[in-house]
């Protein structure tokens, strides 16, 4: 049977590499993502938050709470599937989601299983940074404050040994954020294990 090429396609391909852009609800991922990912030819922005919002149909609980830890495992196995495919295809990946480093193990356990390189960055700013983004959100986008808070302070609680991952993005635009983040992808400083 004679096979038939696509013209582009590669049917072998190198895996892409993984980005994993995270940080408290404001700190700016979803912009920062979209400015890296256009950086390359083959990419994709994965948001995910659409692993909850949009993808649970019923039984969704809101993650900042404490009950919602089996549903937040769940959503990050899947984000981190979908992520190891996508790069198994030759795609940088730029995830771009609350996976703070109370998730950094699971994603590195699948990760390795799949051979894929990955780099993890948290984006920073100050909290009152935060909290003016936030505000400059649309109604619908805003976070409340008491979760902006929480979420921050998870964070905060649980960089012990996360520091060199850490961008603060307090005095940054989101192109000058993007740059910060690439430089240091680019040199390895971001390179998880």
């Amino acid at each position: 049977m004679m096979s038939i090429s696509r013209k582009g396609y590669r049917p072998v391909v190198d895996p892409g590499e993984v980005l994993v852009l995270t940080g408290p609800p404001a700190a700016g991922k979803s912009t920062v993502a979209a400015l890296i990912a256009d950086r390359w030819d083959l990419s994709v922005h994965l948001r995910a938050d659409y692993f909850l919002e949009e993808f649970i149909r019923s039984g969704y609980q809101r993650p900042w709470r404490s009950e919602s830890h089996e549903q937040n495992t769940t959503v990050m196995r899947a984000v981190t599937a979908a992520t190891a495919e996508y790069a198994k295809g030759g795609y940088l990946v730029v995830v771009d989601g609350i996976v703070g480093p109370w998730f950094v193990n699971l994603v590195a356990d699948h990760f390795l299983n799949h051979g894929i390189i990955w780099h993890y960055v948290i984006l920073l700013p100050t909290s009152d940074v935060c909290f003016e983004r936030n505000r400059a959100r649309s109604v619908e986008e805003q976070v409340e404050r008491e979760v902006l808070d929480k979420m921050y302070g998870e964070f905060t609680s649980r960089l012990d040994g996360y520091e060199k991952y850490v961008v603060d993005s307090t005095h940054l635009n989101a192109g000058q954020t993007a740059e910060a983040v690439y430089k240091k992808m680019e040199v390895g400083d971001l390179r998880v294990r």
